[in-house]
């Protein structure tokens, strides 16, 4: 073969990556190239996040009196949130005992407001429970959350839930290097000093003039978030596309192929619900070896224990007992049936410095399928499941650990 022969085929391959590269991100954000560098902000899209979730000081909020329905697996999803930030609980008849505080997993996404694991706990233990999870949240949004809120006097108990993942999130400072196409989602994080304290780099983008400037912002951003260099740039097409198939091909292979299906089975009209959420739970898949990798490198760990450590300080200054609830995801269960999974020993270890109840194994040996609502973000819980996570609360309150 003729080294002009080379140049033409290494040419028609190029272009032809170009074209299908192009043409599928137009549906599929997670596929980037150089234009995701500084994306396209829709104005509308900003508009109506400034009004209905934007937060300064954390990124993005539920706001007190507001209300939302979300597409659920079997319909439509109401969620309402009180005057105090809180998500209703039609229970609390009594002043509120406990708080909790977490990402969508505390929240409670794609149940009703009557089948959360708060208000099944409110219902078992006749107290009051204030829940404050915030969808996406990592746990250092979460304990700024905490830190920031007056609590009424009643509350004893301050309850940290959330999935595992959460080790990859309290390292993002721009959500869209972690989870490409979330372009709104800025954040504040902590870093640790040479002394192993927690500094917090406080979130960059503050109002509408700061996402109008945010050319200007991104170097200071692409600084401290811990994923712009070694998972945006390096999963994203740019010239030459083969050499950027090349770097992670097993990746890019099954995703470009996984998107090709399933625009031939939509052009055929014969798609269905596993078919159309493949593409993302391949990009989910990943995300969570991703995750289980940072649980085995210390900087990581020692991140994410300053930041539940300094939980525990703030819970007990102020006069409340704290619990950190591991929840795990429906993928994590999937991806290591019959063996550990690889974040228990670190959580295992934290249990000696402060009360951890991580629902794993418990949720391994309930037939997890039907704890869970197989959607496209991982899995949240169903109704069984949220009420698996009330009776395990439950009963770590009935067993005296609570002091």
């Amino acid at each position: 073969m003729s080294f002009l022969t080379v140049i033409v085929i290494l040419v028609v391959i190029e272009a032809g990556l170009v074209a299908i590269v192009s043409l599928q991100r137009r549906n599929f954000p997670w596929l980037i190239t150089k234009q995701d560098e500084l994306p396209t902000l829709d104005p509308q899209a900003l508009e109506k996040f400034l009004d209905y979730s934007f937060d300064p000081h954390l990124g993005w909020v539920r706001k007190p009196d507001s209300s939302g329905i979300e597409n659920g697996q079997k319909g439509p999803v109401t969620f309402h949130i009180d005057a105090l930030g809180s998500r209703a609980n039609p229970f609390n008849k009594t002043p509120p005992a406990m708080a909790v505080f977490g990402d969508s997993y505390a929240f409670c996404r794609q149940v009703e407001d009557g089948e959360t694991w708060e208000v099944r706990l409110a219902q078992q233990q006749e107290f009051g429970v204030l829940n404050f999870g915030v969808g996406n949240y990592g746990v250092d949004q979460a304990l700024l959350r905490y830190e920031g809120l007056k609590l009424s006097e009643t509350v004893k108990i301050v309850v940290m839930a959330f999935v595992p993942e959460t080790i990859c999130r309290i390292q993002s400072y721009w959500k869209h290097y972690l989870e490409f196409g979330n372009t709104f989602a800025f954040k504040p994080r902590f870093a640790l000093s040479p002394e192993g304290k927690l500094v917090l780099l406080e979130n960059k983008i503050r109002n509408a003039e700061d996402f109008a400037a945010l050319r200007e912002k991104l170097p200071e951003i692409r600084k401290h978030d811990g994923f712009y260099e070694k998972k945006f740039r390096s999963h994203q097409f740019r010239f030459p596309y083969l050499l950027s198939l090349l770097r992670n091909p097993p990746r890019q292979i099954m995703l470009i192929c996984a998107i090709a299906v399933r625009s031939v089975l939509r052009a055929l009209g014969v798609s269905n619900r596993r078919m159309e959420n493949l593409p993302f739970a391949l990009i989910m898949k990943r995300n969570l070896i991703d995750a289980y990798r940072l649980y085995r490198d210390s900087e990581s760990t020692k991140l994410l224990s300053a930041i539940l450590l300094r939980f525990r300080q703030e819970a007990q200054h102020r006069g409340h007992s704290p619990l950190i609830v591991v929840m795990p995801q429906l993928l994590d269960l999937k991806l290591n049936r019959n063996k550990a999974v690889p974040y228990q020993n670190y959580f295992a270890e934290l249990a000696q410095q402060m009360p951890v109840l991580d629902l794993t194994d418990k949720f391994a040996d309930a037939g997890f399928e039907k704890l869970y609502i197989d959607d496209q973000y991982g899995g949240h819980l169903s109704a069984e499941g949220n009420l698996q996570v009330a009776e395990a609360i439950s009963a770590w309150l009935a067993s005296g650990q609570n002091p």
